[in-house]
């Protein structure tokens, strides 16, 4: 579907949503070419392209991370993924990278953001081993202990715990660092946690980030960028896979990555992925 496609006249539009506010999930999607969003999000991405006239990339090298991460997991035999913050579906979606590889795979997608979950709805319906839940990924136990997650998730079991640029939309830093041991401590040794974050490094992008994170003020859901030493103490205890914690662009990079910067951290997001033992 065209951007020109979504109007405010489609019927699967929730009611109550206010269309003159962008919503993060939506520039996300614009910036990657999708046609779920609507004019006041096509503004603020346009924006933030002045901002950071990399953004495009930093939002593309994060998908290709995302794709890469779990498809390591599932090459280790992890079967269920809980996706937390999964925004807006795109082609090749979590659930259609894992049950390529293993087609028994079950995603649950975490959301709270009420056109994607409505796209997401339409998206998976009649998908085997997927469901979506409206809901803050910062409510641990509501999202645990919901229907969907309860149906499709094991806990007695490993499971692929999923913050690709999510936390950051959580403000409060104990909150934050809260939100991530809550799920880790509730999943089963063998687990992963597949994460990424924005940094306010101090090097080379650190003016952009800004511009970038003082933007997202005037969206529904404003974010915050972290330290590389808060973000490493996230892994505490965990099994940090290698390369450890890098750039997105960074964390084994395939063929399918092209790079348009000699230049990492305008990648902007650092990410790695670790075990609970």
């Amino acid at each position: 579907m065209g951007r020109a496609a979504v109007s405010s006249q489609v019927s699967w539009i929730p009611s109550g949503i206010d269309l003159q506010r962008a919503s993060p999930a939506r520039v996300y999607d614009y910036l990657l070419g999708g046609g779920w969003n609507f004019a006041a999000d096509r503004i603020v991405a346009d924006q933030a392209v002045r901002a950071m006239p990399w953004v495009r990339d930093l939002a593309r090298y994060n998908r290709q991370f995302l794709g890469r991460a779990i498809r390591f997991c599932a090459h280790q035999g992890l079967r269920q993924y809980i996706d937390l913050g999964s925004g807006m579906p795109t082609a090749q979606s979590v659930h259609e990278m894992v049950q390529e590889i293993a087609a028994e795979s079950r995603v649950v997608y975490v959301e709270r953001e009420p056109v994607a979950v409505a796209h997401s709805e339409l998206i998976l319906a009649g998908v085997a081993g997927t469901g979506i839940i409206e809901a803050d990924m910062a409510d641990v136990g509501g999202v645990l202990r919901h229907p969907v997650t309860t149906e499709l998730v094991d806990l007695s079991e490993p499971v692929v715990v999923i913050m690709a640029s999510s936390l950051h939309y959580v403000l409060d830093a104990e909150d934050a660092a809260r939100t991530v041991r809550g799920y880790l401590d509730a999943a089963a040794p063998g687990s992963y946690l597949v994460l990424s974050h924005i940094t306010d490094n101090q090097g080379e992008g650190s003016d952009e980030v800004k511009g970038l994170v003082e933007l997202s003020k005037s969206t529904s859901a404003a974010g915050v960028a972290r330290s590389r030493e808060w973000i490493e103490g996230l892994f505490d205890g965990l099994e940090v896979q290698p390369p450890g914690l890098v750039y997105t662009s960074q964390w084994r990079p395939d063929n399918e990555l092209k790079l348009v910067t000699d230049l990492p951290a305008h990648a902007s997001l650092l990410a790695a992925v670790a075990r609970k033992p």
